[in-house]
This record gives structure tokens, sequence and C-alpha cells, in this order.
């Protein structure tokens, strides 16, 4: 049997899928600095990036921004809630992720996780486009004034990316885009719960769950016992 517990998961794990888009984008080449600003924070990116129109128009969506620089091939998708630990966890947990590294940015102190994505295979009137090749995901998240900040760093491979914080990606790109983030903190940001659709007692229920987890109590393979 499938629990409530595992659907939740699930769900968690799909919506952290959701920021991770393939697109379609050109040839690799450094450009100029586009500045943003929106409700949550602002800063500069390196190159031409263009804002992203929001389709979901709900009480959240000034929560969530994303900018595509299409010249390097880059997306930046930011977000704010008011904790997004438990959401980390479960994409460490479920995808595997290396232990993230730590830096310093005007005085605030950035969980870096790197990951990949297989891309989607995008469909048109014209032609079908199917590059398999996984897309390089970095994923930045901080905290300050009990607010959580996070920043999906998704390339194409345009920029050379070896997963580190010393490769091209990183240090060209994500670093200067650090170093010019600005934090905004507002008492008014959703809950992790009202952006995952569930109850807060689901939500306080799931974050005992990975923490059984984390400290060794379970396993995936006596969960699905369990569930089963």
């Amino acid at each position: 049997m499938v629990t409530k517990k595992n659907i939740i998961i699930v769900a968690v794990v799909l919506i952290a899928i959701a920021f991770i888009a393939s697109f379609a984008l050109g040839s690799y080449s450094t450009g100029p600095s586009t500045k943003f600003e929106n409700a949550f924070m602002s800063g500069s990116i390196v190159g031409h990036a263009i804002e992203q129109p929001q389709h979901n128009n709900t009480n959240y969506s000034k929560w969530a921004q994303s900018y595509i620089d299409k010249t390097n091939g880059i997306e930046y998708n930011m977000s704010t809630c008011d904790n997004a630990t438990l959401l980390l966890d479960i994409m460490q947990i479920q995808g595997g992720m290396p232990d993230p590294e730590i830096r310093k940015f005007n005085g605030l102190n950035w969980t870096i996780y790197y990951s990949q994505a297989v891309p989607t295979t995008e469909v048109n009137s014209n032609n079908t486009t199917n590059n398999s090749k996984p897309l390089d995901v970095y994923i930045l998240s901080t905290t300050y004034n009990n607010q959580s900040y996070l920043v999906y760093v998704v390339s194409n491979g345009k920029v050379d990316c070896d997963g580190s914080t010393y490769c091209k990606l990183y240090t060209e790109y994500i670093t200067p885009y650090l170093e010019s983030v600005k934090l905004k903190h507002s008492s008014d940001v959703p809950h992790l719960y009202d952006l995952l659709g569930i109850s807060s007692s689901d939500y306080k229920q799931l974050v005992d769950y990975v923490a059984q987890f984390k400290a060794g109590n379970l396993t995936q393979e006596n969960t699905a016992e369990n569930s089963g």
C-alpha cells in the first residue's frame, strides 16, 4: 500500500524537478550584465538575461521569478519561502546529491548543491528536439531573518562545468551573481507546506520522518516494506 507520507514525498520531488526546466539555447559567449529586481531579491546576472512571464497567477506567484540567458545557455530560477530545509533534505535523499559546499557572500553563508537533470523532449508542429545530454544544476540556498531563499541555476552545457565550485560556470557566472545579490525580507512569504499543497500537520509529520531518516533510524528499504 502506498502511504500518504510517500505520496507527499513524491509530490515534493516533483515540485523540485519542476523548477529544473529544459530549454533550447544558443552558442556560448559572455555578454553584458543584466540587473534584476523582484519582491524578494535584487542583483545582476552576467550576460543578457530575459525575465520570464509568470503563468501561475496565484497569491504566491510574486515569490518566484525566472530569468533566461539564451546566449550562454543558463536559466536562473529564484524563489523564497519561510523555510526550505525540508525540500532540500528530500532532494538530497531522493536525488543522491553529494554533500553541499558552503560559501560566504555579503556576510551570508550560501549552501551550494550540484546535481544533474535530464532535459525533456520538446515537440512542436515543425520538429521534435530530443537533447539527452544532462543539464548542469546548481542549487543555491541561504537563510536571512528566518526566511529561506533558493536559486536554481540550470545550464545546458554551453559553459564548461564539472560540478565543482572551480569550473567556468561557477566562477564566471554563479560567483558574480551571488556577489551581487541583495536579499529582501518580508513577513508574508508563503509557508513551504502551502507551496506543496499539504496541511501543516502533514508537513510536521513529514519533517519528523525526514529527521528520522537522516538520523539513520529509517532506511529506504524498510520504508518500502512499511508502505507495501
